[in-house]
């Protein structure tokens, strides 16, 4: 790639690619990443579907907030299961909202955990009504 071809304009992620001088020699630039420029924004909106399909599973009773977090945090369910030391049969269960309600606190303490949030944003998600916004991100 030749130097002038080998700057991008992306101040998010910074790289260091090495360029062809116009003299034939290589040397190392700053520049940004082209995949950032490019890519960032489609992902962020693909995910921001995501979340806001999964939300409405949720309060619509398909899926539990367990499966929620799950595909969020993009875990297997013998991944989840291990960090969460639960046997994968009953975690299969636990993505299920009529068994999820009969969680344990100790259980939904081990999900919250893997999902690096407390138990009351796990519950929570289940139960916010979908005109306020605020309780469904589990970030806010």
């Amino acid at each position: 790639m030749k130097e002038k071809d080998g700057y991008i304009d992306c101040p998010q992620q910074q790289v260091i690619l090495y360029v062809e001088k116009e003299d034939g020699t290589y040397t190392p630039i700053q520049t940004g990443s082209y995949i950032t420029k490019n890519y960032l924004d489609d992902y962020e909106l693909k995910r921001k579907h995501l979340e806001e399909s999964l939300k409405k599973q949720v309060l619509a009773g398909e899926v539990s907030p367990v499966y929620y977090f799950m595909v969020l945090e993009e875990l297997t369910l013998s991944e989840l299961a291990a960090r969460a030391g639960i046997r994968k049969g009953k975690v299969k269960k636990h993505l299920e909202p009529g068994y999820f309600k009969s969680l344990q606190q100790e259980t939904l303490q081990a999900y919250a955990d893997v999902f690096n949030i407390n138990v009351q944003e796990l519950l929570q998600l289940s139960t916010a009504p979908p005109d306020d916004p605020t309780k469904l991100n589990p970030e806010a």
